[in-house]
């Protein structure tokens, strides 16, 4: 985590200013660029939170504090009694943000895990045809992008949010999984910057961003629309957001996936893991091969996962999404890709 970037960070209860308690810093290297780097850190807030930064990605989410006890024990003085003002004060939101995140976190940090880099490919996407792919996506040009700001809203690998950062644009990638911790570390350019948080409470002022980017997120949450309003808040006026979303299909093949999903959703990761290797990934790895594509097995496999192992899994239409964006004060929003399993448009703010 840079400085400049911890300055721009908020508490996500009260978006709140945050100070910064440093105890280790170094020097990393970027494509020839160096940076100075805080690796370990904790940041506390005016109204008691605190928050800790570990091998140099912030932990920004109301339960950090309890998921990384082992670290908080160790540089936060009175640990136990902040613990329980903190627990007294804002039990309630605590807790609710635990039972929302607890499964999304197990489920999208095994899927992960899983990835290779430089080895494996994202949905058969390159970084390179990803970057242009993002380029369609939001209707515009590299010459208009740079010098924007950007958040990837659920950012996953974070190859994406490195990959755009290229393009001149100061990136953020969010997630709620530590597979934070692993976009961090494989990342290569200096102004791509990552940070584990909660979509629904994001830790940053409101109109931070110039361009707000979610793909294949928000219908993954317990709310869609309500996480659409979230990251919205984050969008800087005349802005530009995306994001992209399943879509109702009506084929018997994908209705018996969603009827599958109703039992493997519940099965432990370990099961997950063996089950779709061994059922799943061989006859796909074949037909990948007739059709003419390469996909590593991990790759294939991780597919399996991102389908059958959330715990949510919405559907929903354009008019749903014009909906939103009308609420919001957007412009009519535009449809920019549009695929056999779902879509993606993009809306201006409106001044």
């Amino acid at each position: 985590m840079q400085q400049k970037f911890a300055d721009k960070l908020r508490c996500p209860v009260s978006k709140e200013k945050l100070d910064l308690n440093v105890f280790e810093k170094t020097q990393r290297v970027y494509k020839g660029e160096t940076r100075e780097e805080i690796i370990s850190a904790i940041f506390f807030s005016p109204n008691g939170f605190f928050y800790p930064v570990i091998d140099g990605v912030p932990r920004l989410q109301l339960e950090s504090f309890l998921e990384y006890k082992e670290f908080c024990l160790k540089h936060v003085s009175s640990y136990d009694e902040r613990k329980q003002k903190l627990m007294n004060e804002f039990g309630f939101i605590i807790k609710q943000s635990i039972r929302r995140n607890i499964n999304t976190k197990k489920s999208f940090g095994f899927e992960w895990g899983l990835f290779k880099y430089n080895a494996d490919t994202t949905w058969g996407w390159t970084k390179d045809a990803r970057k242009e792919r993002f380029l369609k996506e939001i209707g515009t040009t590299t010459e208009n992008v740079k010098g924007k700001t950007l958040i990837d809203i659920g950012c996953g690998n974070g190859v994406l949010t490195s990959g755009i950062s290229e393009f001149g644009i100061e990136t953020v990638g969010l997630d709620a999984t530590r597979s934070i911790e692993r976009a961090f570390k494989f990342n290569e350019n200096p102004d791509a910057h990552y940070v584990q948080g909660d979509l629904q409470m994001p830790p940053f002022a409101r109109e931070s961003f110039d361009i707000v980017y979610s793909t294949g997120v928000i219908h993954h949450t317990n709310n869609t629309e309500l996480s659409f309003s979230c990251i919205s808040e984050l969008l800087k006026k005349e802005g530009t957001i995306y994001i992209w979303l399943y879509h109702p299909i009506k084929q018997f093949k994908h209705n018996a996936i969603l009827f599958l999903r109703k039992f493997t959703k519940h099965l432990p990761l370990w099961l997950q893991y063996i089950l779709y290797l061994v059922l799943f990934v061989p006859q796909a790895m074949i037909r990948h091969k007739l059709g003419g594509t390469k996909r590593t097995w991990r790759e294939q496999l991780i597919d399996y996962f991102d389908v059958l192992s959330p715990e949510f899994r919405f559907e929903h239409t354009m008019e749903e999404v014009d909906t939103w964006l009308t609420k919001r004060n957007y412009s009519k929003g535009t449809k920019s890709i549009d695929t056999h399993y779902g879509f993606g448009a993009y809306a201006v703010k409106n001044a």
